[in-house]
């Protein structure tokens, strides 16, 4: 086992505290183990780029910001913002020159870390970056492991090993929590627009108003509300529609001509088909057979 410890400035770019470590027999068979760790603080806007890496990259942004790419992907980050990444893939990251970054890394490898990073990618609906709960436990778990390799034995790896796991569990954590919260605020957005179809349904272009209003495009808005409701919007506002019109039928006298129009449905062709599908019947058959008013 070994390590290099050293402060340096590459040509003005970067001020930089990297270890690296040569894992011993035992971690590299049975533990997460250290490559390398450290921290920056960049000094002038700079693009670094590596692939075919035997190895796994946590990157957490301190402060300022800058762009990771991974892939075909570009994320831009700031503060607060992580990185998980395969680094036999091609990857880069770039500071911005307005708000230069500071940065805490860790190359790592080792037992069941190809796993734990698929189940991250997973959870994380195949993205590298995320956001921390705590951008200071991640300081703070580079801290332990720099300290760790400043030790050349079995006990320090042992230790090292299982701090990795502990920040590689915050990292799923942290998107799984983020996962939830997003589900928790399109369940709030599908309750608000099913009150407002409810309330709104004879209005015309009902469904692409809502698209606007959410900022979401018309395919995203119909699979979130699917998804919440077993019912596509489109047909939550079809039925809501097709409803008010037997209740115009049936509790009203009005002429079919004006029971189209006050639903929403607005069309005869469609009217008759909804009625000849979801009734089996005309809309003067169902009238005849339900309104009250008829004897």
């Amino acid at each position: 086992m070994g390590d290099i410890n050293s402060l340096f400035s590459t040509s003005g770019i970067t001020d930089s505290v990297r270890m690296l470590h040569t894992p011993g027999e035992f971690a590299r068979k049975n533990l997460l183990y250290v490559q390398e760790v450290g921290k920056l603080r960049s000094l002038q806007p700079h693009k670094s780029q590596r692939e075919n890496l035997n190895s796994f990259l946590f990157l957490g942004v301190v402060s300022g910001e800058g762009t990771v790419f991974t892939g075909d992907n570009s994320y831009k980050v700031k503060e607060g913002d992580c990185a998980l990444i395969n680094c036999t893939n091609y990857y880069a990251h770039e500071s911005s020159e307005e708000k230069p970054w500071e940065l805490v890394w860790v190359h790592f490898n080792g037992h069941g870390a190809e796993e734990y990073f698929n189940l991250f990618m997973e959870q994380n609906e195949q993205k590298s970056v995320f956001r921390a709960g705590s951008i200071k436990d991640m300081q703070k778990y580079i801290k332990e492991l720099m300290e760790c390799q400043k030790k050349k034995d079995l006990e320090a790896e042992l230790q090292s090993g299982e701090i990795l796991l502990r920040l590689i569990n915050q990292c799923i954590s942290s998107v799984m929590q983020q996962k939830d919260s997003s589900q928790d605020r399109y369940k709030e957005i599908c309750r608000e627009i099913r009150e407002s179809v409810n309330e709104k349904y004879r209005q015309a272009n009902l469904f692409m108003t809502l698209a606007e209003k959410y900022e979401m495009d018309e395919e995203e808005l119909d699979a979130c509300f699917q998804k919440t409701y077993g019912i596509t919007l489109r047909d939550y506002i079809l039925n809501r529609r097709f409803t008010a019109a037997k209740e115009l039928l049936r509790f009203t006298i009005k002429p079919v001509k004006e029971v189209i129009d006050e639903s929403g449905i607005g069309n005869d062709d469609l009217f008759r088909k909804l009625f000849q599908d979801g009734e089996g019947m005309t809309a003067e058959e169902y009238r005849m057979k339900w309104a009250q008013w008829v004897k």
